[in-house]
Order: C-alpha cells, then structure tokens, then sequence
C-alpha cells in the first residue's frame, strides 16, 4: 500500500521537476542567447576556448537537451 502511494506522489512531483528544469534550460541557451553568453563569459575574462560555431552548437544542444526534458511524456516506475 505504501509503495502505490509513493509511486502516485514522487512519480508527478520528479516529472515537475524535470520539466522546470527544461524550461530553464531553453529560456537560458536559446540560439539567439549565445552571442550574449559568450560576450558574458569573455567580460568575466574566462574564455570559454570554443569557436562562435562551436558555443553556438554547444547552445542549441542545451536548448534541445532541455526542450527534450519539457515534452517528453512522464516516465512510468515500476
């Protein structure tokens, strides 16, 4: 009885969590907010050592990471 309440209490609250987190990481690594992350970075005098190109990929693969994380469907446990 105890484990069917966990399951039906953690499995919506992990799913929340994990959606918060994609939409945090899709509002903060949009493409277009690349130029300004890697502008941010460089003016704290730490170089990131990767091409525009390659922050700009690096970027879009954090943005799909969490876009990934927002819309997939809940995950079933057990």
């Amino acid at each position: 009885m105890n484990s069917v309440l966990q399951k039906r209490v953690c499995a919506p609250m992990f799913v929340l969590i994990r959606q918060r987190i994609g939409i945090l990481l899709m509002i903060l690594f949009m493409p277009v907010n690349s130029p300004v992350w890697k502008m941010g970075l460089e003016g704290l005098g730490y170089g990131p050592g990767l091409s525009g190109f390659g922050f700009f990929a690096l970027s879009l693969a954090l943005f799909v990471a969490g876009a990934l994380m927002t819309f997939t469907p809940k995950t079933k446990f057990g």
